[in-house]
């Protein structure tokens, strides 16, 4: 029985197919079998490559993926709200997501009292 370890390779270089080229970076010690890539380039190739480690040493490099990071967005893009429920004291509010290929990390929603308010309330996300 064998303890496994991974290490994951990365770079906006090629390589070749089953080789990373020389200055590489790489995360090591990965226990699991999936691992997070942080602080990469917006609107960049990155080329990954894989190994496994045990007590006998390293294996054999995998062959190479490749995964194009999201464009940084210009600005901030519009939600189109679509309509609003009233529901005893409670609205439901129902909105369209904008159509962009960043995934939304979160919605932020703000309200006021049109009769007796000026200031806008926010309302925090569930957890």
């Amino acid at each position: 029985d064998y303890d496994i370890s991974y290490t994951v390779w990365y770079s906006t270089s090629s390589g070749t197919s089953t080789e990373p080229p020389s200055g590489a970076l790489n995360v090591s010690g990965i226990t699991g079998t999936s691992t997070t890539l942080s602080g990469l380039a917006h609107g960049t190739t990155y080329y990954i490559w894989v190994a496994a480690i045990s007590s006998v040493g390293e294996g054999q490099f995998s062959t190479r993926v490749s995964k194009r990071t999201y464009k940084a967005p210009a600005q901030v893009e519009k939600v189109d709200l679509v309509s609003i429920s009233c529901v005893q004291s409670a609205l439901w509010v129902f909105w369209l997501a904008p159509s962009s290929e960043r995934p939304i990390q979160n919605y932020e929603i703000e309200y006021r009292s049109l009769i007796r308010s000026t200031d806008w309330n926010r309302l925090l996300p569930n957890p």
